[in-house]
């Protein structure tokens, strides 16, 4: 007959993170330890306080800042949990604080703490290996030397091995929690090559192409791209299309919508799940490890579609894809131009303007037409001090107009060139030359948007 040992701890209840202290508490509250266990555990913490001080100090000073004790003890206890982490249960563990020496089990936990520290290092190589190419600033920001990668130069096994010295600004799917030091590293860098593994089933333009339809600034959004790809290629699995195609018409959103708001909620959750098998067979995914990942995720993203559906906002959340380095196109109208008797009674009285601001004057009074504005620059015989001033009354737009017509770096040769097209080119180089760089980029986005009319 097999019988099982009924365990008298719930291992549900234990902190990951505080595992020492937690596992004490409960085993106080289980009658497992008495007054008289807790006292010797409560003094044999503070000895190994003693020794890793002392330690700490080489021996060079007799006393210790109250932060440093407390951040010492701490990485103690953590240490300390680890090793009992280790062991079959927590049973198991009470009965080992009881009889067994707090030095020794630290000392077991520092190997494991050393052992998962070389190990996470090895799997930060893999998921910089199996990292997306994706512009998303905070993902990249994360798995470079100056993100988790400070982990590996600043982490103190000794003395700080509950801290986790790192710059992770990316959001997973599944958020780690309720662990501490190297274990949650561990643990973030576990999820996060599991997501990259299910991105890496698609191509990176196409994700590049969902993320810009999410939101054409995602490169600098706080957003996790794993949960953005898995919902479109559920949608996909709904649509009964191509999971590997994450692109979504506008038609094809509105027929899901048509769809999915005939069922009720407890008909969306079975929809799902076969939603679900057709993407694992589809991409061929029979890693469980994967697999348990994505289903731990579907909750989330069931919720998202039931209220999508609820406030007819399916669009938002399968969004079609973008490309978001199109900007869209700005149209831009030259006006009506004056009749060409008017223009040369124009064109005649600037040839015999003298000064710059009555040249302006004249030009403010009787143009009105930006083709106008064009043509004169060419035909009036305008210095460079001229041509500045008139530079000075145009908007961005017009400047931006002036560069898409007459471009600086044109494929037409200098002595192809009329001479007044060569100094209108050289003046306005030279004027957008003295502006700010900021401003120089704003006028250059203008012009790469501007249809000419």
């Amino acid at each position: 007959m097999n019988i099982e040992k009924r365990q008298i701890i719930d291992s549900n209840v234990l902190s990951g993170e505080y595992y020492f202290a937690s596992i004490l508490e409960e085993a106080y509250t289980c009658g497992l330890l008495n007054d008289s266990d807790m006292e010797n555990v409560q003094f044999q913490c503070i000895e190994l306080l003693a020794n890793k001080s002392g330690e700490y100090y080489a021996g060079g000073s007799s006393s210790i800042r109250a932060e440093l004790a407390q951040s010492i003890m701490k990485s103690n206890l953590y240490t300390v949990g680890m090793y009992l982490k280790s062991l079959s249960d927590p049973d198991y563990a009470v009965s080992e604080i009881k009889k067994g020496r707090i030095s020794a089990m630290y000392q077991k936990g520092r190997e494991l703490v050393y052992r998962k520290y070389r190990n996470t290092k090895l799997l930060y190589e893999l998921v910089q290996k199996n990292k997306i190419n994706v512009l998303n600033y905070s993902y990249n920001a994360t798995l470079n030397d100056d993100g988790i990668g400070i982990f590996f130069r600043s982490y103190n096994q000794d003395y700080e091995a509950h801290e986790s010295p790192a710059s992770i600004d990316y959001q997973l799917c599944n958020p780690v929690n309720d662990l501490a030091g190297v274990e949650f590293i561990q643990k973030y860098l576990e999820n996060l090559f599991l997501e990259n593994e299910f991105c890496r089933s698609f191509a990176a333009r196409d994700i590049h192409l969902l993320l810009g339809g999410y939101d054409k600034g995602y490169k600098d959004l706080l957003i996790n791209i794993f949960q953005r790809v898995l919902t479109a290629a559920l949608g996909s699995c709904l649509l009964n299309r191509k999971t590997v195609k994450l692109q979504i018409s506008q038609e094809e959103i509105e027929g899901l919508y048509m769809v999915l708001s005939e069922d009720d909620l407890q008909s969306l959750a079975p929809r799902i799940n076969r939603a679900v098998e057709k993407l694992f067979a589809d991409l061929n995914i029979t890693d469980l490890s994967l697999r348990t990942y994505i289903e731990k995720s579907l909750p989330d993203i069931q919720s998202n579609i039931a209220h999508a559906v609820n406030t007819n906002t399916l669009d938002k959340l399968f969004a079609s894809s973008t490309d978001p380095d199109i900007s869209s196109k700005i149209q831009f109208y030259s006006g009506i131009k004056m009749d060409d008797e008017k223009y040369r009674e124009l064109i005649d009285e600037l040839l015999v303007c003298r000064y710059s601001s009555d040249k302006l004057a004249l030009i403010r009074d009787k143009v009105k037409a930006f083709g106008d504005m064009e043509d004169l620059l060419l035909d009036a015989e305008l210095s460079e001090e001229d041509m500045f001033a008139i530079f000075d009354i145009l908007a961005d737009i017009e400047i931006a107009a002036l560069i898409k017509r007459h471009p600086f770096n044109s494929d037409i040769q200098a002595e192809d060139l009329s001479e007044s097209e060569q100094a209108l080119h050289l003046y306005l180089k030279r004027y957008t030359d003295r502006f700010p760089e900021n401003r120089q980029e704003e006028i250059f986005q203008i012009m790469n948007r501007l249809t000419l009319q």
